[in-house]
C-alpha cells in the first residue's frame, strides 16, 4: 500500500480503506469516524469528517479503479487534526483549480483544508483539525 502523503507531520492512526464496491463507502465513513474519535474529536466533527470521507470514496468508486483512501493524523506545531487523501492518476493533466472547484463544491465546508499535490499522480488530501470544543480525549493530551 502506498504510504499516505501531505504537507504536515504525520501521526498515528494510519489507516487505509482500499474502495473498490459500493460497501467500502460504508467502511470508508465509518473508518472515518473511528479515526476521529481516536484523535479525540467531537461527536459532530466526526460525522462531519465521515460525510466528507463517504463523499470522497464515491467520487473514487465512479472511476471504476480500485483506489485506498488513507486515513492518519496530522500535527503543524500546535495544532492536531485528521487528514484523508488518496491518489487520483485520472486527474493527471487536469487543471487543479478545476478539480478543487469540483471538490469544494462537492464537501463543502466539511474540511478545514483541501489540497491537490502532484502532477504526475495527483493526490487529494483534505485535513480537519480540532478546534477548541473538541472532546479533547485523545491519548497525546494528558502530556500538556
Amino acid at each position: 500500500m502506498a504510504r499516505p502523503k501531505g504537507p504536515y507531520s504525520l501521526e498515528p492512526p494510519v489507516l487505509g480503506v482500499r474502495v473498490e464496491a459500493a460497501m467500502d463507502i460504508m467502511i470508508a465513513r465509518n473508518t472515518a469516524r473511528r479515526t476521529a474519535s481516536l484523535l479525540g474529536f467531537a461527536p459532530s466533527h466526526q460525522a462531519q469528517l465521515a460525510s466528507a470521507a463517504a463523499t470522497l470514496a464515491e467520487l473514487v468508486l465512479k472511476t471504476g479503479e480500485p483506489h485506498i483512501v488513507h486515513f492518519c493524523g496530522v500535527a503543524n506545531g500546535e495544532k492536531k487534526g485528521v487528514q484523508l487523501s488518496t491518489a487520483t492518476p485520472w486527474l493527471s493533466g487536469v487543471s487543479a483549480s478545476n478539480v478543487m472547484i469540483a471538490l469544494r463544491s462537492k464537501i463543502g465546508d466539511l474540511m478545514d483544508e483541501i489540497l491537490v499535490e502532484g502532477e504526475v499522480e495527483p493526490t487529494i488530501i483534505m485535513i480537519m483539525w480540532r478546534r477548541e470544543d473538541d472532546a479533547g480525549d485523545a491519548e497525546d493530551d494528558d502530556a500538556g
